[in-house]
């Protein structure tokens, strides 16, 4: 493993929190928020004297990077990054302990979104709303850049779910192919924020209001708390929601095929098809349970993108049983977005395989050839999705466990599991840290950190040979 570009990039990465530091200082500095503006300030030079100084003493790579040294980046950056911006929150809200902080970071840094923390009357204030909508639009683009890149050199979840047009191996460093990814996941969230910012204001919405919701939008998450239970204020804002939750969970992978000119292939797509399948089922429900169809399709979009964030203000998501809410959410967007859960390549792949089976059932001496997206997929590649959907079921029901071992009855136990594994926040009971034990906060930390991991990307940190040159 090559130590020192790992340093070198996980550096940069904490500079980039650095930067954020600033930016909310200065926003505190405007506001006159002396508390916050001192804990960014601090937070910042703790963070800076870190990183400066291991970018000065770390002699610079030989030799090629590799995929797994990406891996390692990634690994080492969810376990660091929430204790590292946790500390804002230490310093800026009296009274908060290093676990509930860091449990806070984690949630927006993982795009989850809820907040355990108790402000006060007061409110937030808005640099700290600053702090955690930075935190998202950070923690989204290094989950796009993970997926688009690491994940696809990786091959994680098999058939290739990850693989695009954006990233191939290169020949040289692994690092050296990421600036591409990188530039092309930011200008998809910068431009969905920057767009949907000033069509939310134009449609009334406030400025900071706008910003904010735009930035839940593209990183599937919700920037302020308690937005989860507030609708927007007109129905046109609430359509340009349903879009821009439509246009997030659809992913990289059909937006790409769009940007080339090919539509035929981009409506074909398997994960286009198989959200729209689901999105009908859950609409069929909703309307079953005699809600109108705008609301079911507005708490349908909502939950496939794990967001949690309402289109309309009809609070149909208070109607909807928990039992019913947990199985979108779990299920999740594309391979290639923010949300979390198990994706719906992985859905769309075992739907496809149970239906080659049952075909052969009926034909014993038939054939079948599995592909997907064109490529005709090994039976391994098929044995993957299983894997891994029995490794992220079994992850689910461990902290299903954990959960109630904390006090928790078995909705808010079933709420938190889910909720913190597919990093949909809005599933996740408000509750006061003093009702539970601290090592609930690092539970739920553990499950948001690994929801973003993607579950089976975690085991190779168990694995001391993994660290081995």
């Amino acid at each position: 493993m090559q130590y020192a570009a790992v340093v070198r990039v996980l550096s940069f990465l904490g500079l980039a929190l650095l930067a954020g530091c600033l930016l909310c200082a200065a926003i505190a500095t405007f506001y006159g928020e002396t508390r916050a503006l001192a804990a960014f300030l601090t937070s910042g030079l703790l963070i800076g004297v870190i990183c400066a100084s291991v970018l000065l003493l770390t002699p610079p790579p030989e030799g090629n990077s590799r995929p797994r040294d990406g891996l390692a980046v990634l690994i080492i950056f969810w376990c660091l990054a929430p204790i590292l911006s946790g500390l804002v929150f230490v310093f800026a809200v009296p009274g908060t302990g290093f676990t509930l902080a860091v449990e806070e970071a984690a949630s927006s840094l993982t795009t989850t979104g809820y907040t355990p923390l108790a402000i006060g009357d007061d409110g937030w204030p808005v640099s700290l709303l600053a702090w955690r909508a930075y935190l998202h639009v950070l923690g989204g683009l290094v989950s796009l850049t993970a997926v688009t890149s690491i994940f696809a050199a990786i091959n994680l979840g098999g058939p290739g779910v990850h693989r695009t047009v954006l990233f191939t191996i290169p020949e040289g460093s692994f690092f050296s192919a990421l600036p591409r990814v990188i530039i092309a996941a930011s200008v998809a969230v910068g431009a969905t924020i920057i767009v949907l910012s000033i069509l939310l204001a134009v449609a009334g919405s406030p400025l900071g209001t706008a910003m904010a919701d735009a930035i839940s939008v593209a990183t599937t998450g919700i920037v302020v708390p308690g937005r989860e239970s507030a609708g927007p204020e007109n129905d046109v804002q609430g359509v340009l929601l349903f879009l821009g939750l439509l246009f997030s969970t659809v992913g990289l992978a059909v937006l790409l095929e769009i940007r080339a000119g090919r539509w035929r292939f981009a409506l074909a797509d398997p994960e286009l098809v198989t959200m729209g399948l689901l999105f009908l089922i859950l609409l069929g429900l909703c309307v079953l349970m005699g809600e109108r169809v705008a609301d079911g399709a507005g708490w349908a979009i909502a939950e496939l993108s794990t967001s949690g964030l309402p289109v309309n203000a009809s609070g149909i998501e208070d109607r909807i049983p928990l039992s019913i809410a947990v199985l979108p959410v779990l299920i999740g967007g594309s391979a290639l977005s923010t949300a979390g859960g198990i994706k719906l390549a992985r859905v769309y792949i075992l739907m496809a395989r149970a239906g080659q089976e049952f075909r052969n059932l009926a034909f014993r001496q038939a054939v079948g050839v599995f592909s997907f997206r064109g490529r005709v997929q090994p039976e391994k590649a098929i044995i993957a999705v299983w894997v891994y959907l029995v490794g992220y079921l079994g992850v689910f029901g461990g902290l299903l466990v954990l959960f109630a071992l904390t006090g928790h009855g078995f909705s808010d136990s079933l709420g938190s599991a889910a909720g913190t594994l597919s990093n949909a926040g809005h599933l996740v009971p408000p509750s006061s840290a003093s009702d539970f034990p601290a090592w609930r906060a690092i539970v739920a930390t553990l499950a948001m950190v690994l929801g973003r991991l993607e579950v089976l990307a975690a085991i190779p940190a168990l694995v001391p040979s993994f660290w081995r040159r």
